[in-house]
């Protein structure tokens, strides 16, 4: 399980995660790709369980431990992205008390932001 610089674990600290939000959503500091940053804050539910689809899709082109290429389409993965957004939202509400999805998808749009917006770090790779 992927731990954060506090020590805290978790699937959503997976750095492959931050790296895609980061990559798609906060990438380029000199366009205006993130015009309507603050519709993605918190991190959307639906474009992480697009990114959890394409993590699987990855995963799926080397299940035989060679590589296969492996088209992501919606006639490939609209099952599998339906139910990453059903796991999604019913871990939601099964911790719901916690806070845990909410805090977890702002703390993803918060890292990329700070990326995006830093005059410090000029490569999100």
């Amino acid at each position: 399980m992927a731990t954060d610089e506090e020590g805290h674990c978790g699937f959503l600290k997976a750095p492959l995660i931050q790296k895609t939000v980061n990559m798609m959503w906060f990438a380029n500091k000199h366009d205006n790709r993130v015009m309507f940053h603050k519709h993605i804050r918190p991190f959307p539910y639906l474009a992480l369980a697009l990114i959890l689809s394409a993590i699987e899709c990855c995963i799926d082109e080397w299940m035989t431990s060679m590589w296969t290429d492996i088209p992501f389409t919606t006639q490939e993965y609209c099952g599998t992205y339906e139910l990453h957004l059903k796991c999604l939202q019913a871990f939601e509400d099964a911790i719901k008390t916690y806070n845990f999805m909410p805090a977890s998808c702002t703390r993803l749009y918060e890292v990329g932001w700070c990326v995006y917006t830093s005059p410090y770090i000029s490569n999100v790779n």
